[in-house]
């Protein structure tokens, strides 16, 4: 049993360092709720952008998020209306959609993009307000 929780610990460990060193070489920062919260209080330079489905956004979504689905294929061609300078958080299920939304944000030439680090799953657990 003690073996298996040492084990655990280290499989944690390895997946935290995998996901910090992923998003620090995308140049994408993955931020956590608190930093997402004190971002998104600059209302006039900040979007928030949910690229989950339109069904999922239905579902229930962070209040006054966008929603441009990232795996839709207009995902380019709709961020390509964006303004390059404002600063975006982008967010989905669990933060892999929005990480890689983000990615292909940077490539487009956006310099000021944010992840929220596991997606909406994170910030209900933290319980903050979802609308639907």
């Amino acid at each position: 049993m003690k073996l298996q929780k040492i084990i655990f610990l280290i499989v944690a460990l390895v997946l935290v360092k995998i996901d910090f060193t992923y998003a620090q070489s995308s140049g994408v920062k993955a931020i956590s709720v608190s930093e997402f919260e004190e971002l998104a209080k600059n209302k006039g330079a900040v979007r928030i952008i949910d690229v989950r489905t339109p069904d999922e956004m239905a579902e229930g979504h962070i209040p006054n998020a966008k929603n441009v689905d990232y795996i839709n294929d207009n995902f380019k061609s709709e961020i390509a209306k964006l303004d390059k300078n404002r600063t975006y958080i982008l967010y989905c299920k669990i933060g892999v959609r929005s990480g890689n939304a983000a990615d292909v944000m940077k490539a487009a030439g956006f310099t000021h993009i944010y992840s929220l680090h596991g997606g909406i799953e994170a910030w209900q657990e933290a319980g903050k307000p979802i609308e639907k």
